[in-house]
């Protein structure tokens, strides 16, 4: 391979390198933020003194919780679509660009995404709604950037069946030479 076409691979692997960091501190900064999003029914009725220790009180404390996972679970899939993603920038890292593990963990990352947005959008406030006795159907909340992230996820999981295809390809002719 010429230099002129090495020097822009290794700026590709470094470039990789340090998303997979920059991506492992915002999985674990979007747990914290989901965390702490969460925590506040749990501390509302810690502070109402509604946590008691009686029938009444372990049910309210039982619905703070479910409250809390129900608002932070859409986050924490985000989160392990996140590190799922770290892991491929990690063997575009290491200069693995087409690879069975790489391009199957793009399409990974891109589902863990959807089932994120699916969950935020349908999931948690239907389930939300059902714990609050808010309401008894089906809600959802979806915002214009969210149906946009939606189709970007979509296409990004495409894009990974894409590179999927391209890596068993790329496999079967290294056998053959």
């Amino acid at each position: 391979m010429t230099e002129a076409a090495l020097a822009p691979l290794q700026r590709a692997q470094q470039l990789a390198g340090g998303a997979a960091t920059a991506a492992v501190v915002g999985a674990i900064l979007i747990a914290l933020a989901a965390v702490a999003k969460g925590a506040s029914p749990a501390l509302e009725a810690l502070a109402e003194q509604q946590v008691t220790f009686d029938l009444a009180g372990i049910l309210a404390a039982l619905r703070a919780l479910a409250l809390f996972w129900v608002l932070a679970l859409p986050s924490f899939f985000l989160a392990g679509a996140l590190l799922d993603l770290s892991k491929v920038l990690d063997e575009y890292g290491k200069g693995q660009f087409f690879t069975l593990k790489a391009s199957a963990g793009v399409r990974k990352a891109a589902e863990g995404a959807l089932w994120a947005l699916g969950f935020k959008i349908v999931g948690s406030p239907t389930i939300y709604a059902w714990i609050t006795q808010e309401g008894r159907g089906f809600e959802w909340h979806m915002e214009p950037f969210d149906l946009g992230l939606v189709g970007f996820a979509a296409f990004v999981a495409v894009l990974g069946r894409v590179l999927e295809a391209a890596a068993r390809i790329k496999a079967e002719n290294d056998e053959i030479v």
